[in-house]
């Protein structure tokens, strides 16, 4: 399958959505998040879908957010996408145009949730994500805020192109980079360098919800050379 690594553009801010949504949708997190879901037929349906759409729309625009996608050369496809965060580069920035500002803010810069969302949980979870970030991530540190591909073309190297492309920028910059890592992604990141930090673990039967999941915050240390 030959694709391409470019920019996200604003059209491609729905396909983006539909990854993270196809992507996460059968974890814990997001069963306790999204109830709604578990009924849905198709991601299409499901609750979440115009949040991820406006969030995908407010990294677009947001500085130092590099946000890049994987394409499929022959039919145009969205196989997967990264978020980058990269210090003092703004280059990535896009425009919105007037429908898409107009998305972004009928949806308060990505924040409304839909009517049935467990708030409780979702800023507990972000809470905990925060916390971590301030623990281990300094100024001059990258960050790869996000990584998902389709379930169909997992395994077929989208994953690593898109690790490759921010990594290539990291080790340029002689930088460490942060990430916090479901169990889906973690074998990859170990095999490109990244090391355990700290598990986090979040009991959702104690939050309101069902079952429990973990995460591994982790940190790959510098092993470039500074132009």
């Amino acid at each position: 399958m030959p694709f391409s690594i470019r920019y996200a553009t604003e059209q491609d801010a729905p396909n983006l959505a539909n990854i993270n949504v196809a992507s996460f949708c059968h974890q814990a997190l997001w069963g306790n998040l999204f109830p709604g879901d578990s009924t849905s037929t198709s991601t299409s349906d499901s609750d979440a879908l115009p949040l991820k759409t406006a969030r995908c729309l407010n990294k677009l625009v947001a500085p130092q957010v590099h946000v890049v996608a994987a394409v499929d050369d022959e039919t145009g496809q969205v196989l997967g996408y990264a978020r980058w965060v990269i210090p003092g580069a703004e280059t990535s920035v896009v425009e919105l145009s007037p429908e898409g500002a107009a998305v972004l803010a009928a949806h308060d810069g990505g924040k409304t949730y839909p009517p049935n969302v467990n708030k409780f949980i979702y800023e507990r979870f972000w809470e905990m994500l925060k916390d971590k970030y301030g623990t281990y991530v300094k100024e001059d540190d990258f960050v790869l805020e996000f990584l998902a591909t389709l379930p169909e073309a997992q395994g077929k190297g989208v994953g690593t192109a898109l690790l490759r492309w921010g990594l290539e920028r990291v080790d340029a910059a002689n930088a460490r980079v942060y990430l916090e890592a479901t169990d889906d992604g973690y074998a990859l990141y170990r095999k490109f360098g990244w090391e355990d930090l700290e598990k986090m673990r979040m009991d959702f039967g104690a939050l309101g919800g069902q079952g429990e999941q973990t995460w591994v915050a982790m940190r790959r240390e510098k092993r470039g050379v500074s132009a």
